[in-house]
C-alpha cells in the first residue's frame, strides 16, 4: 500500500478513535453538549478513508467535499456506502455551521457506530484489508 494511502488511513483511525473517546466521557450537564463533535470527527474520519481509497486506486487527490461525494458515487467498489457518507456529511455540516443544531448523546452514536463503520468497512474491503475491530 502506498505511504499516502497509509497516512489517510492513520488520520481516519485517529479521528474515529477521538470520536469514540468523546463518547466514553461523562458530560452530563455541560452546555453546550459536545456530542455534535462526534459527528464532525466521524465525518472527517470518513473523508480520510475515502481519500485513502481514491489515492490508492486512482492516485486521485480531491480538495472539495462535493467532488469527493461525486467520485464516491462513481466508484463501483465503494459506492455502496455513499448514503452513509452523505449522512455523515450532513450531520458534520450541521454541527459546524447550524447554531440551532444539537445532538443528544444517544443520537451521536449513529454517525460513528453506524455510518462511519459502514464507510470504514467498505473502504477497507475495497483496499483488500480487514475492517478494524472496535
Amino acid at each position: 500500500m502506498d505511504p499516502k494511502t497509509t497516512d489517510h488511513l492513520r488520520i481516519s483511525a485517529r479521528n474515529r478513535d477521538l470520536a469514540r473517546s468523546l463518547l466514553s466521557q461523562p458530560y452530563a450537564g455541560i452546555q453546550p453538549s459536545p456530542w455534535e463533535w462526534v459527528a464532525v470527527m466521524a465525518f472527517y474520519a470518513a473523508v480520510h478513508a475515502v481519500n485513502a481509497y481514491l489515492w490508492e486506486s486512482r492516485r486521485l487527490v480531491l480538495t472539495s467535499h462535493r467532488h469527493r461525494r461525486i467520485e464516491l458515487q462513481l466508484s463501483p467498489h465503494i459506492r455502496m456506502c455513499s448514503g452513509n457518507y452523505g449522512s455523515l456529511n450532513l450531520a458534520g455540516y450541521r454541527a459546524r455551521y447550524d447554531e440551532t443544531f444539537s445532538m443528544p448523546e444517544q443520537d451521536a452514536r449513529t454517525p460513528l457506530e453506524v455510518d462511519f463503520r459502514q464507510v470504514e468497512a467498505t473502504v477497507m474491503q475495497a483496499l483488500g484489508q480487514p475492517a478494524p475491530i472496535w
